[in-house]
């Protein structure tokens, strides 16, 4: 039986709940001290990223081919940036480390989330709600409250890099508000009843006919 959009943007907005999920989920653990489940959390949740990148660009990219890749790639990088920083959690848990180390290591952890989470989710989330604006595949307010949101938590994690915001603090934690409410949103609309009618998948060969089309035209 072939896939419906409706699966798609349905699979699509589980994995968002999924994300938000294993992101909670991973500061918990890894405040409780069970490192090993923290990094299977993020693992979980860099999954999760990828997944509706993928299935969002297969969904919108007829209606916007360079956003809808463009954030598609950004959503990998955010996933790459959650993975690479697991990497020094995994180090904790492998031999014992010196106390400066430790915090180094976990400085680096900390570093991966103000980038991955913040900076790189708030420039494709911008990317994103432009894209659901512009092609009304949702209602108007919540793709405004998706630009919004990304917006507001770039310009959070820009004055954290520069020491002008408290590095994860009441005011950081205020500003990411917006987008998270915009992430649950979007994630229960998908489910319930995925993305406007008007908006369709591009047919697979699409592009080769396109291009098909055009071969003629410039011999002429």
């Amino acid at each position: 039986m072939p896939t419906t959009p409706l699966t798609y943007a349905r699979t699509a907005g589980a994995l968002y709940l999924v994300t938000h999920v294993t992101s909670i989920a991973a500061v918990a653990a890894y405040g409780a001290g069970a490192i090993a489940l923290g990094v299977a959390l993020e693992f979980t949740l860099a999954l999760g990223c990828l997944g509706t990148g993928i299935l969002l660009w297969v969904l919108l990219h007829g209606a916007g081919p360079a956003r809808a890749a463009t954030f598609a790639t950004l959503r990998a990088v955010e996933a790459a940036v959650i993975l690479a920083g697991t990497l020094p959690m995994v180090a904790l848990t492998l031999a014992p480390l010196s106390p400066d180390a430790t915090t180094s290591f976990t400085a680096a952890h900390t570093a991966a989330f103000l980038v991955g989470q913040g900076l790189v989710i708030g420039v494709n989330t911008i990317v994103l709600g432009s894209l659901l604006f512009t092609s009304r595949a949702v209602p108007r307010p919540l793709a405004v409250l998706g630009m919004a949101g990304g917006a507001l938590v770039l310009l959070s994690d820009l004055g954290q890099l520069f020491g002008v915001v408290p590095l994860n603090g009441p005011v950081a934690a205020a500003c990411a508000l917006p987008i998270f409410a915009f992430e649950i949103w979007f994630a229960v609309l998908l489910l319930i009843r995925g993305l406007s009618s008007a908006v369709r998948p591009a047919p697979a060969g699409a592009a080769t006919a396109a291009a098909s089309d055009a071969a003629p035209s410039a011999a002429s």
